[in-house]
Formats: structure tokens, C-alpha cells, sequence
């Protein structure tokens, strides 16, 4: 082979060398190539798996949580219309009070002229273990008044006070719609037109209205006892039981966590600490004598408590020394 055959063949191994390794270099970005896009894809792909969970778990952030209520409200009961109100009397009345109650509708009740849009009334009373014969003459007092609320699976008994008042804000919150809620004893008296006019100089979604006590210490003897109130070496805020009155928005707290709650041995004392760190406006009105002891007749008062005895006598006394008749 001569010189210029053997330099036109290295020339040519040498072509042949560049190419194949020219091509090595491309297969292997190409290669590289493909390995970056693919891991960019994966990126991607996790990162909008993972803000689509958060999305769904959160809403709009963790600031937006919301827990849910301990009781949820049935859809068929939420669209039920229910009669509606501005003042709901709920009255705590005992199964054999049926003169009591007789009393009550031909006095205070009649005080404010009122329709129903304004005001309506209920008898709370406890149907446990009542006589069959208890138990006809509610429902015949029932039918001919319409204003007895028979709670189911409640003995009336003095240590159920509190479950009994919790029981009818269940009640009212099923059955009314209404913007206000006086729970008052059926041993008080109302002084029912002067109380609507003045509700309604005050109204408030969160309102909590009574004789405001945030001072008393626990009693650890005798019937009061509260052998269970460790919260603190004083009661929390609360409206003395003779009568209070609660807003709609109130008692829908209540009856939508009622299984949550402690109960204690007073029932006034049991709605404070029901109500404790909640937004509430609270509003101390001396006008309330709703204290054990009555502070007395005074034409100011819109509620007065603890009418001792024969209620009918203890009613006449009290428009004997009022004007409002």
C-alpha cells in the first residue's frame, strides 16, 4: 500500500472516529435532556397534587377552620317553617301547678295586647315518670290552652333543674323562631307590657339580660352544694334564675352543644358557665328582683320573684301596689 493509500485510510478511520463519537455525545444529552424534563414533570405534577389536598383540607387557609357543632341540624328540620316570634315566655312550671298556670294566663300574660307575632308563651314540665293519669290531664290542659311543652325523658326533680332548663332551650330552638327568650319560675311575675318596650330599647344578637351576680362564692353545704364546681373560688358571671332572657343566637348554642355541658347543682350558675367565653352582652338591670329574697313592691320592676304561698293572693297583693292593671 502506498503513502497516499495509507493517509487517505487514516484520514478516513479518523472521520469514522469523530462521527461515532459525535453521535455518543448527542445520544447522551439527548438522554440528559429527557431525564431533566422528565423530573421537571414530576415536580410539577406533586406540587399541584399537594396544593389541591391543602385546598380541601383548609379552604381559604388554616385561619378559615371551623369546627363543626357537636349536634348537626337535620336539612328537614332546618327547612321546616316554624312559627315565628319576637318574645318567647318559656315558664318553668311543675305537672301539678295546673293552678298555678290558671293564674298566670288570667293575670301577667294579659298585661301586654300583643299578637303572637310579638309574643307567645310555653309551660315547660318534665313527663318522666308521671302518672298515666298525670299524664292525660296535661295533654287535655294541652288542648284546650295549646301552651304546655311536654319534655320527654325528663323527671322533674330539684337536682335536674339545670338539665330541665337546657332541655327547653332544645325545644324553643325546634319548634320557634323567635328573636328573644325569657325563661322565668312560675313563681315570678312579669310585668309584661313595660318588659317588651324595654327588650326592645336594648336588643342585641348576643344578649344576655337579667340581675347579674359575679361575686358570689360556691356553697359547699346544704342542698346548693356544689361539690363539682372547681373552675375557680367563685361563680362565673351569671343572671339570677328567677328570670333571665337569652338571644336567638344565644339558645342556639346552647341546644346545638347541650350534650357538651356540665351540669351543676344551680341552674342559673350552670347557663353562666355555659355561656363563659363567649361573646356575650352581658346587661345587669336592677329592675329584675329576681334575687331569693324579693326586694319588695316597686312600680319599676319588670320582674319580681319567689311569690311565696298562695300564688293568687301574693298576684292581688302585687296589683295592689302597682298601676299597672
Amino acid at each position: 500500500m502506498g503513502s497516499k493509500q495509507r493517509t487517505r485510510a487514516r484520514m478516513i478511520l479518523m472521520d469514522a472516529h469523530r462521527l461515532f463519537w459525535s453521535r455518543s455525545e448527542e445520544s447522551e444529552m439527548s438522554f440528559l435532556r429527557k431525564y431533566l424534563l422528565g423530573a421537571i414533570a414530576v415536580c410539577i405534577i406533586c406540587t399541584l397534587i399537594i396544593t389541591y389536598n391543602c385546598s380541601c383540607d383548609s379552604g381559604s387557609g388554616l385561619s378559615s377552620y371551623k369546627p363543626k357543632p357537636a349536634v348537626e341540624v337535620p336539612l328537614s328540620e332546618a327547612q321546616t317553617a316554624l312559627p315565628e316570634t319576637f318574645l318567647l315566655i318559656a315558664i318553668m312550671s311543675a305537672p301539678n301547678e295546673s293552678d298555678v298556670r290558671t293564674v298566670i294566663r288570667d293575670t301577667w300574660l294579659r298585661l301586654s295586647q300583643k299578637g303572637p307575632a310579638v309574643v307567645q308563651h310555653r309551660f315547660s314540665i318534665g313527663t318522666k315518670g308521671l302518672s298515666e293519669t298525670m299524664r292525660l290531664q296535661l295533654e287535655e290542659e294541652e288542648k284546650t290552652h295549646g301552651d304546655i311543652a311536654l319534655i320527654e325523658n325528663l323527671e322533674e326533680t330539684y337536682s335536674n333543674l339545670a338539665l330541665k332548663t337546657l332541655r327547653t332551650m332544645e325545644y324553643a330552638y325546634q319548634n320557634f323562631r323567635f328573636q328573644y327568650i325569657l325563661k322565668v319560675d312560675s313563681d315570678s311575675f312579669v310585668r309584661l307590657g313595660a318588659f317588651i318596650k324595654s327588650l326592645k330599647d336594648i336588643q342585641h344578637p348576643r344578649l344576655y339580660w337579667g340581675f347579674l351576680d359575679g361575686r358570689a362564692k360556691p356553697f359547699r353545704k346544704g342542698k346548693w352544694r356544689e361539690t363539682d364546681w372547681i373552675l375557680c373560688d367563685r361563680y362565673l358571671p351569671y343572671q339570677l334564675g328567677g328570670g333571665y332572657t337569652l338571644s336567638y343566637e344565644l339558645v342556639r348554642f346552647l341546644a346545638l352543644n347541650a350534650r357538651l355541658f356540665k351540669m351543676y347543682k344551680n341552674e342559673d350558675v350552670s347557663v353562666g358557665a355555659w355561656l363563659a367565653g363567649l361573646n356575650v352582652k352581658y346587661v345587669h338591670d336592677p329592675r329584675f328582683d329576681t334575687e331569693w329574697i324579693s326586694r319588695g313592691c316597686n312600680n319599676e320592676y319588670l320582674i319580681t320573684h319567689n311569690l311565696s304561698g298562695s300564688v293568687r293572693s301574693h298576684l292581688l297583693i302585687w296589683r295592689s301596689c302597682t298601676t299597672i292593671w
